[in-house]
């Protein structure tokens, strides 16, 4: 569960939605999903489907998904910046940056044209939106969690440092933004953060963001596998694991591989962060995007990666746009 003194309410979800939390949950399948507790949204505002959204999706998604791959990339290419960065760079850092921060400036401050284009690519496609909301839940939990094991410290007269590994972690926006959050809060505590990430262009990123946040000084940035995890931090335990963004390509034994080397590196009382894209009306379409191919999951399939790494105590939610599954897995 989440700690105390945090939004927590809990719900035991009997068909496809529930009415006291309005998550919307795949629809239902022939295999029913385990009556394990789901959280809820966190606190923060999630991004949702208007009525008026809905009616237009009504028509573009199946547009879409039969576009062919190059009238798709032609089409986000010349309509908008956003859009091109995520065809050019497509599952990378650089793509979920695009998407990420498009509140970061008004709608149309690159000109009318761009402004209609990111209107439709960021605000009726759910892909864009569904990563917000990922990032805004896991932001939610590392948040409550960075803060009950502070607390934690605290109680104890403990000044050991609270660790936190990020397994293909990218920029690390997640976590950036959660350190940000507790110094604006007053709890100030030692943080260390070790970023692990093939893409040297990513981390460069994630220090930039870093540096500007006033934070640096937490993060260690290290361009290495996720395959490495053993060789990499030998003796080494965390109280905080995020697996954002890479269980997406990996295969079910690959996975569960990762999440054993995972519960190995956490301390006792840690818990796993992680995340999965599920099946959703807009995969014939994000696939012509030149994003990489994804493995689909329903969070039934999700919590079985746990339960097969050793995890015997896992929640999950699925954020309201219905593509991605975030689950909290404690050792």
């Amino acid at each position: 569960m989440f700690s105390p003194g945090v939004n927590q309410n809990v719900h035991r979800h009997k068909g496809d939605r529930c009415a006291s939390c309005a998550i919307q949950l795949p629809a239902p399948r022939p295999e029913r999903l385990p009556a394990a507790p789901v959280n809820v949204v966190p606190d923060g505002k999630l991004e949702r489907n208007s009525v008026i959204t809905k009616c237009v999706r009504l028509v573009t998604v199946p547009l879409l998904n039969v576009l062919p791959e190059p009238v798709i990339k032609t089409m986000m290419t010349r309509s908008s910046l956003d859009a091109s960065t995520v065809v050019a760079k497509g599952g990378s850092a650089h793509a979920l940056e695009a998407m990420y921060t498009r509140y970061h400036r008004t709608l149309f401050s690159r000109g009318p044209w761009h402004g209609l284009a990111d209107s439709f690519w960021h605000h009726v496609v759910a892909q864009p939106r569904a990563l917000r909301n990922r990032l805004k839940i896991v932001r939610q939990i590392l948040k409550t969690e960075t803060t009950r094991l502070i607390q934690e410290c605290q109680h104890r007269g403990s000044s050991e440092p609270v660790r936190i590994l990020s397994i293909a972690g990218g920029s690390s926006r997640s976590i950036i933004q959660t350190i940000v959050d507790l110094k604006a809060e007053g709890l100030e505590h030692p943080l260390k953060v070790v970023t692990v990430d093939k893409d040297q262009s990513a981390l460069d990123l994630g220090a930039r963001l870093a540096q500007e946040a006033g934070v640096s000084c937490h993060f260690h940035w290290i361009c290495g596998s996720a395959r490495d995890m053993g060789r990499l931090f030998p003796g080494k335990k965390f109280h905080l694991i995020e697996i954002v963004g890479l269980l997406d390509y990996l295969s079910e034994p690959r996975a569960v591989r990762l999440l054993k080397d995972a519960l190995a590196l956490l301390n006792k009382g840690g818990a796993v962060i992680a995340a999965n894209v599920i099946p959703n009306a807009e995969m014939p379409f994000v696939h012509k995007t030149g994003w990489p191919r994804m493995i689909y999951r329903t969070p039934k399939d999700f919590l079985a990666l746990f339960e097969r790494a050793g995890f015997s105590n896992t929640e999950f939610m699925v954020e309201p746009l219905g593509v991605h599954c975030i689950a909290i897995a404690r050792k």
